[in-house]
């Protein structure tokens, strides 16, 4: 294997993402931990994901190798020689993998992205062990910063903050566990909520923010419980991936980095009039949280539970990030620049019932801006 990268979380949206851009670069091959019975299941279940990338994802399977796992598991539930064998060839450890449910019960929620995240830095020390390992890559979520006032910096963690589910207090409850792995000198990632490409539109999966967007389309939502002002802070994944990629050949960075739109980010009014002109729609007024008669009776749980998240009063700093990533030009695009690309790839694939790879994706959008 060539500098390979021990990537967790490769069938899920942002890992595909970074898989990609390792696999087509050329310089490392990739290790991905797939949960599966065995490996026949674990390269079969990464192959099917493969095929959402690329048309023909053949010639970039000699440089990924799957491996059956699943981080929930003691010593990951690899095999044991295989396990030593690929710590003594990787050279960094990437942690995409999490669960992003908002509703899982606690101690669920704690064995996925507590506890994996803690058998994954086992593998990551075992690897340095054997002499190679010189990067552990540890993705997190802006969303740490929980229940919030104010500016929330890279520096910190525990600012006392309450949390509005599951996902958020897990991750945050992981983020202490890497802070402990110290050896490790690790990268901890912090995204926002993240969207689909900001060149083509492309996603392989409908959910976040998409859900209350496509709600609205179906004109669900006779009002949007939220406070103009307060500030929705999305990234599309290519900026993350990039940064990631970016992050993982930087061995001088350490620390936190929020990968988030910062100051930059949309305001909610923003929002809902992007939303209202992409589909043509009357613009619905905004009213405050708990309003009577707010959103609809008809809207799902699925799009309300995002809600709280467009009433933040509260701004990531990204200085940190900005300084790290702007000399190798990487840069965190505005919402209003590719809003619509995102809302076009949403309509042209039926959100999601007749999809494309994202390689066709791509080239569809190079056919549109020519």
């Amino acid at each position: 294997m060539k500098n390979a990268v021990f990537l967790t979380g490769a069938t899920g949206f942002l890992g595909m993402e970074v898989l990609a851009r390792l696999v087509e670069r050329g310089d490392r091959d990739v290790v991905a931990l797939v949960r599966a019975a065995d490996s026949a299941a674990a390269t079969e279940r990464l192959h099917g994901v493969m095929a959402k990338l690329w048309r023909d994802p053949s010639p970039y399977f000699e440089r990924v190798q799957a491996v059956a796992g699943d981080v929930t598991s003691p010593g990951l539930g690899m095999d044991r020689e295989e396990r030593a064998h690929i710590a003594e060839e990787v050279t960094a450890v990437m942690h995409c993998a999490a669960s992003i449910s908002f509703d899982l019960p606690l101690e669920e929620a704690r064995q996925i992205n507590v506890e994996g995240t803690r058998e994954i830095i086992g593998f990551a020390r075992q690897a340095k062990n054997c002499g190679r390992l010189d990067r552990f890559i540890h993705v997190s979520t802006a969303y740490v910063a929980g229940i919030t006032k104010g500016l929330f910096r890279e520096r910190q963690l525990d600012a006392g903050q309450e949390f509005r589910n599951t996902y958020e207090q897990t991750k945050w409850e992981a983020e202490h566990v890497v802070n402990e792995a110290s050896d490790l000198d690790p990268v901890i990632a912090r995204p926002s909520i993240v969207m689909g490409e900001s060149e083509s539109g492309w996603t392989p999966a409908f959910n976040v923010l998409y859900w209350p967007i496509r709600a609205f389309s179906r004109g669900l939502f006779e009002s949007v419980p939220a406070r103009p002002e307060a500030l929705v802070d999305v990234v599309p994944v290519d900026y993350v991936a990039d940064a990631l990629v970016h992050l993982l050949d930087d061995t001088s960075a350490s620390g936190v980095v929020n990968l988030v739109s910062g100051r930059e980010a949309c305001s909610v009014d923003d929002l809902v009039g992007m939303t209202s002109a992409a589909f043509g729609r009357e613009r619905p007024p905004v009213v405050a949280p708990g309003s009577t008669g707010t959103g609809s009776a008809h809207a799902d749980d699925q799009a309300q539970v995002y809600f709280p998240y467009f009433d933040m009063d509260m701004v990531f700093d990204d200085a940190r990030a900005r300084a790290l990533l702007g000399p190798a030009g990487i840069k965190c695009p505005h919402l209003t620049d590719y809003f619509p690309r995102l809302i076009e790839y949403a309509q042209q694939t039926r959100w999601g019932k007749t999809p494309q790879t994202r390689e066709e994706a791509a080239s569809d959008a190079v056919h549109h801006a020519a």
